[in-house]
């Protein structure tokens, strides 16, 4: 059987006394160890001695303690061996220490033994091995050592045959006496070494509540450092770097592996226009410094907070720099205001459609039957024509509209990206779209599964597709490329077109914006939408004369995983 430490705890003026535990097998093993020490001593000196005396001396009662003192140390071991309770282990052996002691008092002389100090030695083992024992082993050293007393006293217990001659019987005054010193000696002692041996406990405990207090507040630290999104880098009063979080590390573009620690912060994160010594001189004198510069290597727009790094006596230290990369931030809240602004043009749209629609079919209708009248003549019929040609266009305008502004239907299923691209370029084959001096080029992989509306991703891939060709009016080359990321997959269609100019790019997503001829500038729109319908990003390069990239990232299912 093994038993589980006990565990108690009072509460004593408001402060927490540390819980009652069970002696821990360490600490039984060195009590054993140290018991072995004592008596093996004990022996060699016994052997020494009678190696060095020409006479033989009556050693043999010392030699029957010692190897009663090996008998229980083994039993001991035994029973730590087999898992018994270390608190019943404990109280065993030191009762049974009681019983050695008692032993070899009664062959030293009883009352007149100069080994009765050794019950003190119980007294303060058990005092630091059982919380509470050294007064109860005080009590049992006590009465035994006081029963002895009497027996021999009293005749009541032989006297050993080594100690003829030895009076045992003196006056009752001095037993008493003597009695009284012992016992009084024990609870002093027991008294005493209990109370240190508390406070070290409760020292201890304290300790070890700081410790564990501190290692939490240290991992929470840790954690909030490792999880801002913002780049955190510690300096010391030299500038170099004693610490840079990960969000720092994939800000600047470090491997996740390289280490920063110990270089230079100029080496780490140079500055185009500021001198990271002047930055330290003033932030000795201010609380925080607050600039924006750029990365004079890689071009990033940071946005930089430079503080005081101190101890905990308000000693300057190092510097704390908190960065952020401003360009993520400012995409972001152009993407918002696109958002924004796209909602609004979504609804107009909606409602634009609607009330034009309606009377539009009429007055394609009438011009229809008009022109199919005969007697009409041939300045009226092409007039008629125009008035049909542009009835229709304007119909295909609306209906992009209705497609821009049509909110999802919400009926998602797995798609597979590859075939729903080829399906695409099959269809832009045999259509006016593509002219002979056109190239298509898939570099697509077997299969690309995601989660999304199939009709839409085909409006998307059309859109894109015929944005290419239409920038490419005699010739060119249209490359459409997929790859999958750890969690995305990442989709660019590259023409050789006519390019966008940066003010066209910039508001390219927005409706009715267009860079090639006689385009209605909804096609990026309902692209934008669609994207963002499936959580993805989209992002335009280009170069006027060279050609466009749209780069579109969309969330994919994992290998294995079912929709």
């Amino acid at each position: 059987m093994i038993a589980r430490p006990e565990r108690q705890s009072t509460t004593t003026g408001g402060a927490t006394t540390p819980p009652v535990v069970s002696p821990s097998p360490i600490t039984l093993r060195w009590f054993l160890g140290l018991r072995l020490i004592v008596i093996s001593t004990l022996f060699l000196g016994i052997l020494l001695i009678q190696a060095t005396s020409p006479l033989i001396l009556p050693l043999k009662y010392f030699y029957g303690i010692i190897l009663a003192t090996y008998a229980l140390s083994l039993g001991y071991l035994v029973l730590h061996l087999v898992g018994f309770s270390p608190k019943l282990q404990a109280i065993i052996q030191l009762v049974g220490d009681i019983g050695i002691v008692t032993g070899l008092v009664y062959f030293t002389g009883g009352f007149h033994s100069p080994f009765s100090f050794l019950y003190l030695a119980v007294i303060v083992a058990g005092a630091v091995i059982i919380r509470g024992g050294g007064l109860i082993l005080a009590g049992l050293s006590a009465i035994a050592y006081g029963l002895l007393v009497d027996l021999m006293v009293f005749n009541l217990l032989p006297i050993p045959p080594n100690l003829t001659g030895i009076q045992v019987s003196p006056s009752l005054p001095r037993i008493l006496a003597q009695l009284m010193i012992n016992i009084v000696g024990f609870v002093l002692v027991a008294v005493l070494v209990s109370y240190l041996s508390e406070s070290l406990r409760l020292a201890r405990s304290r300790l070890s509540e700081e410790i564990e207090r501190a290692q939490r507040l240290a991992a929470v630290a840790d954690h909030v450092v490792r999880s801002v999104a913002a780049g955190i880098v510690a300096t010391d009063l030299e500038g170099r770097v004693l610490h840079l979080n990960p969000a720092g590390q994939r800000i600047l573009g470090l491997a996740p592996e390289a280490r920063a620690e110990g270089l230079d912060l100029d080496e780490v994160m140079p500055l185009a226009g500021h001198t990271w010594g002047l930055l330290y001189t003033r932030a000795r004198s201010m609380s925080s410094i607050r600039i924006e510069d750029n990365h004079r290597t890689t071009g990033l727009h940071l946005g930089l907070t430079l503080g005081p790094l101190e101890d905990e006596a308000d000693n300057l230290v190092g510097f704390i720099i908190s960065f952020q990369d401003l360009s993520e931030i400012e995409g972001a809240a152009a993407r918002q205001r696109m958002q924004e602004r796209m909602a609004a043009v979504g609804e107009m749209a909606a409602r634009m459609a609607h009330e034009i629609k309606n009377p539009l079919a009429g007055i394609s209708g009438s011009a229809q039957m008009l022109a199919s009248k005969e007697g009409a003549d041939d300045k009226t019929s092409r007039l008629l024509r125009i008035l049909v040609d542009e009835s229709q266009r304007l119909s295909t305008i609306l209906d992009n509209f209705l497609d821009y502004s049509r909110p999802s239907h919400g009926s998602r299923h797995q798609c597979d990206l590859p075939v729903l691209i080829r399906d695409c370029i099959d269809l832009l084959r045999r259509s006016d779209l593509l002219r002979p001096d056109h190239d298509i080029i898939l570099n697509l992989p077997k299969s690309l599964l995601l989660l999304g509306e199939e009709p839409l991703l085909r409006q998307m891939f059309w859109n894109l597709s015929r944005n290419a060709l239409e920038a490419m009016p005699e010739e060119g080359t249209l490359t459409i490329r997929a790859k999958r990321r750890p969690g995305t997959m990442v989709l660019t269609f590259t023409d050789t077109g006519i390019g966008m100019s940066d003010d066209v790019r910039e508001r390219a997503f927005e409706p009715f914006v267009s860079s090639t001829p006689g385009g209605t500038g909804l096609g990026l729109a309902v692209v934008y939408n669609v994207v963002e319908q499936h959580d993805g990003t989209i992002e335009i390069d280009s170069t006027p004369g060279t050609g466009t990239t749209v780069r579109v990232e969309l969330p994919c299912l994992r290998l294995g995983e079912t929709a």
